[in-house]
């Protein structure tokens, strides 16, 4: 599947996903990028803004669209993988914010877990190495699964959702959420059926990530700068989705849609 919000194919993206993480390694000594996903704004006029320690500010919009998928639900006291945890600031803020028992996050970038376990010291919070296609645990392991921006990077999403099935326990919630070409949303409706998942409820959240990305454009822009070399700066503000981006106008335009799910493991006839 090719990435029509910026022609980038799927081995493409885990090349620079690659190099960003060896990046923020060196240059990011002060651990100011812990989130990698687009961020979110709750655009209900009745919407409050959601309590966060004074450190998380900064991180706000990221941790927003965290709150709204992996809070659809009550995590509390469940056993939750998140699979594509990154630099782990997702999966730091559950364990932190959301009260279940356990958080593990799984990443296949070694670069990535290793600076997760080393950055974080939270009770009831651990990272693993594995590939999303082929898990590294039991089945009907997990109560529930955190996938946020990350199943397009992925070779087989039939294996990656097989596997998600095959790990969560009977009943268990599968919080899923990633964009799509517009014309590929009805394909990954039947993805997630065909994998044996009960949709329990489907968003489209395009308009609420367009406005996070442009009230963090700043930010990310300033980051951009410090951190990543010219050369590789205009690939990474197509990569963050900075304001006139060809990833950030296929959101802005509709050409690409943004969709966030509740699933629930049914069981597969």
């Amino acid at each position: 599947m090719i990435d029509v919000a910026c022609r980038i194919s799927p081995a493409t993206k885990r090349f620079l996903l690659k190099i960003w993480f060896q990046a923020l390694a060196q240059l990011d000594k002060e651990a100011q990028m812990l989130f990698m996903n687009y961020g979110y704004i709750d655009l209900r006029p009745d919407a409050g803004a959601i309590a966060l320690q004074d450190e998380d500010e900064k991180d706000r919009y990221c941790i927003q669209l965290y709150h709204a998928v992996a809070g659809a639900i009550t995590l509390k006291n469940l056993d939750v993988l998140e699979i594509g945890c990154g630099r782990g600031g997702g999966a730091s803020y559950m364990m932190r914010y959301l009260q279940p028992k356990s958080v593990v996050g799984i990443d296949r970038c070694v670069t990535a877990v290793q600076f997760c376990r080393e950055q974080y010291s939270v009770e009831g919070l651990s990272f693993s190495l594995g590939n999303a296609q082929s898990l590294p645990f039991r089945e009907n392991t997990f109560d529930a699964v955190v996938n946020i921006e990350s199943s397009h990077c992925y070779e087989s999403m039939e294996d990656f959702l097989r596997e998600v099935f095959r790990i969560l326990r009977p009943h268990g919630s599968f919080l899923f959420t990633d964009f799509r070409n517009k014309n590929h949303v009805e394909m990954l409706r039947k993805q997630l059926q065909d994998a044996g998942f009960v949709v329990l409820e489907e968003t489209c959240i395009t308009t609420n990530v367009v406005r996070a990305l442009d009230l963090d454009n700043q930010r990310k822009m300033n980051l951009i700068q410090q951190k990543i070399p010219k050369k590789l700066q205009k690939i990474f503000q197509l990569f963050a989705g900075v304001q006139g981006a060809k990833t950030y106008e296929a959101f802005r335009t509709g050409a690409v849609e943004y969709r966030s799910f509740v699933l629930c493991k049914g069981t597969i006839s």
